[in-house]
């Protein structure tokens, strides 16, 4: 869907004023902000601009501005906290190489934009597209194996190096979420609890309700907490080629078990690769398999992958969520027709049946 088919966006020439207002205000007098534009096709929460700085006589600086979505505008999350963000990205640069934005303001101030943002340096790289899906078209349906095989293990190998983070080791505090738990794992359920009952909008969708009733009935024991990305998925990692050169969205971040990224990437890469057999292309067969991604992780690691298929359906559960919100926000802008049966609202609908009715793994 393009930035015209997305009425949850604003235009980026009504952005470009303000954001030279703020420059002058909070940058330099002499600042003069230009060629404001979105960055692509990827991302469903919040906005991201791209723009260009210059300051007196010095060269023009290239930026990304990530706001928090208007409250008007239908969000996708009850709650966007750039704060969390932007500390999420200060700590992982101090005590990782993994590669993240700098960044260099953090404006609070809503009255500018109408909501908060913050402002970090822009990096030039691609992300596999969501829009359209890159499954349909594009570098990685084209590689060859090897190409292939680099991606992915550099893709893991960004999720191994984040999880060096643990709250034992480094001060992760700020992502403990209390109110929802006692522990990460409870923490992150009763989470997706909270989203799913503010998202949902008094409606009941039985499949989602389904899939939270599996979790708790395998839940399974809870292993040594590390840094969780939250989003961790290849659309959300500029690459060079196959080398990632940014790591970005972290609204999800939280801490929890590793093999909530872990299973993230993997279903997500499914999601996706579904999508592109339903509609009789090829995709990317056999990229992201279940085993070998798990084998190259430990490997990279030096952790044990335990219980991969309870963290998949937790995975697809999140994302179920996601779906019906998004969805449902399409209905509320007459961009979509609402269904006769509400679990249509949940895009993978057959995969996640399949999950809980086991036949998903063979």
């Amino acid at each position: 869907m393009s930035e015209m088919e997305t009425p949850w966006r604003r235009d980026p020439a009504d952005v470009e004023p303000l954001l030279d207002a703020w420059a002058k205000q909070r940058v330099d007098p002499t600042a003069t902000v230009s060629d404001v534009v979105p960055p692509g096709g990827n991302g469903m929460s919040s906005e991201t601009v791209l723009f260009t700085l210059v300051v007196d006589d010095q060269p023009a600086v290239h930026h990304a501005a990530r706001l928090a979505p208007l409250p008007s505008l239908y969000p996708v999350f009850p709650e966007y906290d750039l704060a969390t963000q932007a500390r999420c990205m200060e700590v992982v640069a101090a005590n990782t190489d993994v590669p993240v934005p700098t960044v260099h303001w953090l404006e609070e101030d809503a009255s500018w934009l109408g909501v908060p943002f913050l402002v970090m340096n822009r990096i030039e790289g691609t992300p596999p597209s969501d829009m359209p899906p890159y499954v349909f078209d594009g570098w990685l349906v084209r590689a060859s194996q090897d190409e292939r095989d680099a991606f992915e293990a550099n893709s893991i190998s960004v999720v191994a190096r984040l999880h060096r983070l643990t709250p034992a080791t480094h001060d992760l505090a700020f992502l403990d979420r209390p109110r929802h738990g006692s522990t990460p794992l409870e923490q992150h359920l009763n989470a997706q609890r909270w989203y799913y009952d503010w998202a949902r909008e008094d409606q009941h969708h039985p499949l989602i309700e389904r899939t939270f009733a599996w979790l708790d009935t395998h839940r399974p024991p809870e292993g040594a907490p590390v840094l969780n990305w939250g989003d961790a998925r290849i659309g959300n990692i500029l690459y060079e080629g196959a080398e990632p050169v940014a790591v970005l969205d972290w609204e999800m971040a939280a801490v929890g078990p590793p093999e909530i990224d872990l299973a993230w990437m993997i279903f997500m890469h499914r999601f996706f690769q579904d999508m592109a057999e339903r509609y009789g292309m090829p995709g990317v067969p056999g990229f992201m398999d279940r085993a070998r991604a798990a084998r190259t992780y430990e490997e990279m690691s030096g952790r044990r992958v335990e219980a991969l298929e309870w963290y998949e359906v937790f995975a697809a559960l999140r994302f179920a969520i996601v779906s019906v919100r998004t969805s449902t926000r399409a209905i509320a802008y007459r961009t979509m027709e609402e269904p006769a049966d509400l679990d249509d609202l949940v895009m993978f609908r057959a995969l996640l049946e399949d999950m809980l009715s086991g036949v998903y793994w063979s």
